[in-house]
């Protein structure tokens, strides 16, 4: 449950949470790394100070034989620490305002003691009095570690105060920058929900900065661009279609009418029935253009790769152009200097030299020609397809590989303008290129690049 709380936060939160977790972790770690310290450096003052102090004792004492004793008034300049003399048989002897306590404690060697007296801690420190060798006595010094014992927890007081201080501050100025580095990630959201709502027109134009959210908002924009400009050309290839298909349904709906509305001829009824046919066929190859480009959009075309014979599937494709070309009085050449094996898919290849040759025809007039050419460079065939046609202008050549574009929209017997588009695709599809250098009535030459089998 506290799990499914923490994933529901926004985002903002999310970080205020872990950068105060963290700061958490580390003020605690800090300052019981302080605490630590302080309190060493406390207790290793005071044990360097008793020392000390029992060293000015032993300094002013004198002794005679077994006997020790002060030769003057004697005085610790520290009046926190209080001491006491015992004889070699543990006796005490000259002591300060010591408590009982500590003047009970047993003596034997010279070390460092810690002991509780009414909830009050003390150190204590013994050290012999020698003379020639032999222990005449003891020298018993000790301090109260209550000013320790306050500083220390005052020191506590202040860190427990102030952790939470600095939580409170930190986690404000942690969610002001969250807030700060996340307003454009709002703006993003609200613009995201107005395009959402169909306004495709809108942009971040936020102010370019080298940051993630500056780069983020750029791709954002970039990709609304590429967005907007294919919804475009799809309601373009949507409304292009549908009048593509438009054409033949009502050519041959008219043709059904008059064919039905009263008694025809027999020639009637087959000239009739051959536009239908033609229409059809026409229509066809519409929708088949049209499912092709919809699955490599798609991408669920299947494709069959395999080494081929680019000269004999030329060969075999001009052929069936050459009815086409003599009815229409065009002249189609073929040459290849050697033989060519590329790795392809044979429907898809044949479809692309068909496209290309088929546009050449379609645009070439009366008593012109048709060049085909294979060669080898570098790695590469080159295909080349060259007619003496109408050419394309300056102003529709950025667009002639474009879905459902036509070059020459008055023209009876024009294309869907997709073939050049697919054939596009399929020499993309084969890690190729398809290029075209044309001027208007100058013809055009149709190159494609395709990686041989190397």
């Amino acid at each position: 449950m506290k799990n499914l709380k923490i994933r529901n936060l926004k985002i903002r939160y999310k970080i205020t949470l872990w950068y105060a977790s963290l700061l958490l972790i580390l003020l605690v770690v800090f300052n019981i790394f302080i605490y630590m310290i302080i309190s060493g450096i406390l207790n290793q003052s005071v044990k360097g100070f008793l020392k000390s102090d029992a060293r000015q004792v032993f300094s002013i004492i004198q002794s005679e034989g077994y006997n020790v004793h002060f030769d003057i008034p004697y005085k610790i300049i520290d009046t926190n620490t209080y001491f006491v003399i015992f004889d070699v048989n543990g006796n005490a002897g000259f002591k300060s305002k010591i408590l009982p306590e500590i003047v009970n404690l047993p003596v034997g060697q010279e070390q460092l003691r810690y002991v509780s007296i009414n909830k009050v801690k003390w150190i204590v420190y013994d050290t012999p009095v020698l003379n020639n060798g032999n222990v005449i006595g003891w020298i018993r010094v000790s301090r109260s570690l209550q000013y320790i014992t306050d500083a220390l927890l005052n020191l506590k007081i202040i860190m427990f105060i102030s952790v939470p201080l600095y939580m409170f501050l930190a986690s404000l100025g942690g969610l002001f920058l969250a807030n700060r580095a996340l307003k454009p990630i709002d703006y993003i959201t609200k613009t995201a929900q107005e395009i959402s709502k169909g306004d495709l027109s809108q942009r971040l134009k936020l102010n370019k900065t080298e940051d993630e959210v500056g780069r983020l908002a750029v791709t954002f924009d970039e990709m609304l661009d590429k967005l907007e400009a294919s919804i475009k050309k799809e309601r373009q290839f949507a409304s292009d279609a549908s009048h593509e298909l438009r054409t033949p349904i009502s050519v041959i709906t008219a043709q059904a009418e008059q064919a039905l509305s009263g008694k025809r001829k027999v020639k009637e009824y087959k000239e009739a029935f051959e536009i239908v046919y033609n229409e059809s066929k026409k229509m066809n190859h519409i929708i088949s253009q049209l499912l092709m480009i919809s699955r490599s959009d798609e991408g669920t075309y299947s494709f069959n790769f395999e080494i081929l014979e680019l000269n004999m599937i030329m060969e075999d494709i001009v052929k069936e152009f050459q009815n086409i070309a003599i009815q229409k009085d065009i002249q189609i050449s073929f040459k290849s200097e050697t033989a060519v094996k590329i790795k392809a898919d044979q429907t898809l290849l044949t479809r692309l030299f068909i496209n290309l040759i088929d546009n050449a025809i379609k645009y070439t007039n009366k008593g012109g020609k048709i060049n085909i050419s294979i060669n080898k460079e570098n790695n590469y065939s080159i295909i080349i397809i060259e007619d003496t046609g109408i050419g394309i202008s300056e102003e529709d050549m950025p667009y002639i590989f474009d879905r459902l574009y036509q070059v020459d929209k008055s023209r009876s017997d024009r294309g869907t303008g997709l073939g050049l588009s697919i054939a596009k695709w399929i020499a993309d599809l084969h890690k190729g290129e398809l290029k075209v250098e044309s001027k208007l009535n100058s013809g055009s030459k149709f190159i494609v690049r395709l990686p041989l089998n190397t």
